[in-house]
């Protein structure tokens, strides 16, 4: 196993005073996968108190001191150092009451969650696999350190997180631990919402499609509103899906961004409140309302950046709207909703219709036709926002405008661009102002 310079010289400081000392976790999962790994965590037979003194003269960090943890600065990356410890009990499902120092690797590892982030190695010994980490690597499988239930009760993240590994890469939990993730669901219902919030970022941009069906009850403890979507039959002809099998199918087709993946994962979520049912056809009349009142609760209670928040249910309240190849359709929205915004709700588009009857797939080609007619439409003419106009706020008031005048004449030379009522000059433009003044209401 390849390591950096400064992860060798930490393990060579520790060994050279006589201290066990073992690259630990997710690097070693990762470099077994063929990955590059991200960090590196050390865990050393060294107490706190002699990890320091053997760093003195390097950058310290101590907060998690009490846990047995020293974090070493270097220029080339930082380490988190963790003396061999046990836990104890665990009263608030989340955090041991205390922890003790041993001198025994094994019992370090021992206390981890997953066998595949339950392996150490150092140069002079090889890769230490006390629990089948590596056996369950080759065969894509997530399981419990010891009893899975042991380990869910001590911590209930651990639920999240089994879900986020097996979606990071494309595993399957083990029996047994699959079971304890069904049964001791509830505990998650105490963890912190932004605990849980990163846990679910996680797992959504892994490979999340099958995770979401097969572990349904998880999704709807973190997300009650959840509920009334799973089997929720649409009877329609463009849905061969239950409402939150579509969700999931187009979580799958979402590109691996946050703001997409969150988008697709609550678009519908607001279907079940709304539906109606006309001669044996399924309805769903303003259900993208519905869903943004939804959506903006969970996201709040999750606590998500307001940014995030606002641009989410902007996606998930224009995610039906209609649109075509046309010249007039393209700019009338790109002058609606800004250049950016209108490319992502024809993404939404685009992942909605994936997660739809296959008989309809065909208007994926529509979208993508529409993606590109509008890049040639702005690679044309430039100008679908206030800050390509070739006049700016400074140029109105110069020649008379005030105040809300300066914003409404703004307005209309942009869509007199759009509409090629009048050239992107600023000479031109203002003489055309000056010949259709909008405050005459000649427009």
């Amino acid at each position: 196993m390849y390591l950096p310079g400064y992860v060798k010289n930490a393990l060579d400081i520790l060994s050279s005073r006589g201290y066990y000392a073992y690259v630990v976790g997710g690097c070693v999962r990762d470099f077994l996968l063929g990955h590059s790994p991200d960090d590196y965590d050390i865990t050393t037979s060294a107490l706190p108190e002699q990890i320091i003194e053997a760093f003195e003269g390097f950058r310290l960090l101590t907060v998690g001191l009490k846990h047995g943890t020293v974090t070493v600065i270097t220029e080339e990356g930082n380490i988190e150092i963790t003396t061999f410890r046990t836990d104890g009990e665990y009263t608030d499902h989340r955090h041991p009451e205390k922890v003790t120092f041993t001198g025994e690797l094994k019992d370090d590892l021992s206390r981890r969650d997953f066998t595949v982030n339950a392996m150490a190695y150092h140069p002079n010994t090889g890769i230490i696999d006390l629990f089948g980490g590596r056996e369950d690597l080759k065969a894509g499988i997530i399981r419990a350190v010891g009893d899975p239930f042991k380990r869910f009760d001590e911590d209930g993240l651990r639920i999240m997180r089994a879900l986020r590994f097996a979606s990071k890469l494309d595993f399957t939990l083990e029996e047994n631990t699959a079971r304890a993730v069904h049964e001791l669901k509830h505990l998650l219902s105490d963890i912190a919402n932004e605990r849980i919030r990163d846990e679910l970022n996680g797992f959504l941009l892994g490979n999340c499609r099958q995770l979401l069906t097969d572990y349904s009850d998880v999704i709807c403890t973190i997300i009650p509103e959840m509920t009334d979507c799973v089997g929720f039959e649409q009877h329609s002809k463009y849905h061969d899906k239950t409402v939150y099998e579509h969700i999931a199918s187009t979580v799958a087709a979402a590109d691996k961004e946050l703001v997409y993946k969150v988008t697709m994962l609550l678009h519908d979520i607001g279907k079940p409140a709304v539906y109606f049912n006309e001669n044996g056809t399924g309805h769903f009349y303003g259900h993208a309302k519905v869903s943004v009142e939804i959506a903006r609760v969970v996201l709040e209670r999750l606590r998500y950046p307001k940014k995030f928040i606002s641009y989410v249910l902007f996606l998930i309240e224009n995610h039906g709207i209609s649109i075509n190849d046309t010249e007039k359709c393209i700019r009338k929205a790109l002058l609606r909703y800004g250049e950016k915004e209108f490319f992502d709700l024809i993404k939404i588009h685009i992942y909605d219709t994936k997660g739809k009857n296959p008989a309809y797939m065909y208007e994926c080609e529509l979208f993508e036709n529409i993606t590109k007619a509008t890049q040639e439409l702005i690679d044309e003419m430039g100008c679908f926002s206030l800050k390509d106009l070739a006049v700016k706020g400074d140029d109105l008031t110069e020649i008379g405008y005030k105040g809300e005048d300066v914003g409404q004449a703004l307005s209309f030379l942009l869509k007199s661009v759009a509409e090629r009522r009048c050239e992107n000059d600023r000479d031109r433009l203002l003489a055309y102002l000056k010949k259709c003044d909008p405050r005459k209401g000649d427009k």
